[in-house]
């Protein structure tokens, strides 16, 4: 595709935008329970209860408390320890942040991420990312999650665009497949390449 065509370019949240270390966030709970940093990992994602909490079947306060019942937690673990132990997770990636600039001096930028209200919330807390894109489809507000197709064609709906003029960018491969298989053009990143603004010259 030519370069001019794309009018829209689409970042994924977790490890493009920002690095997300699971295993991090599991050691951190597991002082509040018996279980491993590993066992816990294997509690909490690919199962019902990232699942539940991503698609907004609950908020982040029943999100903790599922948690807390799955990893066999101590009783005196509170809510707002969990809050920041979770964020603690979360490390900012400077060659996303470049390229979130860089296309937001060429083109709209949306953002499109499996996430829970906690997970998006420390994106929104950093204005200085936050105030880039113009829409934000996080799956916990619309109820559906990648790899349904539904999440990206509710993005175009609210958006105003088609799948042709953008750009998705994902570290998920499956969830990249699954775009194209839309009709939208795609990198599949990879964070430790550092390249993402080196790539996105490439289309804008």
């Amino acid at each position: 595709m030519g370069r001019n065509r794309i009018s829209t370019v689409v970042f994924d949240f977790g490890n493009v935008l920002a690095r997300v270390e699971r295993l991090k966030i599991c050691r951190r709970f597991s002082k509040h329970s018996p279980l491993s940093p590993e066992e816990i990992c294997s509690c909490i994602y690919g199962t019902e209860i990232e699942y539940d909490s991503e698609t907004g079947k609950y908020d982040s306060r029943g999100h903790f408390l599922k948690i807390k019942e799955s990893i066999l937690a101590e009783e005196g673990w509170s809510y707002d320890e969990f809050c920041g132990e979770f964020k603690d997770g979360f490390e900012r990636n400077p060659d996303g942040e470049a390229a979130l600039k860089y296309a937001g001096e060429r083109a709209r930028v949306f953002v499109l991420s499996n996430t829970t209200k906690l997970h998006a919330r420390w994106l929104l807390d950093h204005k200085e990312l936050s105030k880039i894109p113009e829409l934000f489809i996080f799956s916990y507000e619309v109820g559906v999650m990648k790899p349904d197709e539904k999440i990206w064609k509710i993005m175009c709906q609210r958006g105003g665009v088609e799948p042709e003029e953008c750009l998705y960018i994902d570290d998920v491969k499956e969830y990249c497949i699954a775009a194209e298989k839309l009709g939208f053009n795609v990198i599949n990143y990879d964070i430790n390449s550092g390249n993402l603004k080196k790539e996105l010259h490439k289309w804008l």
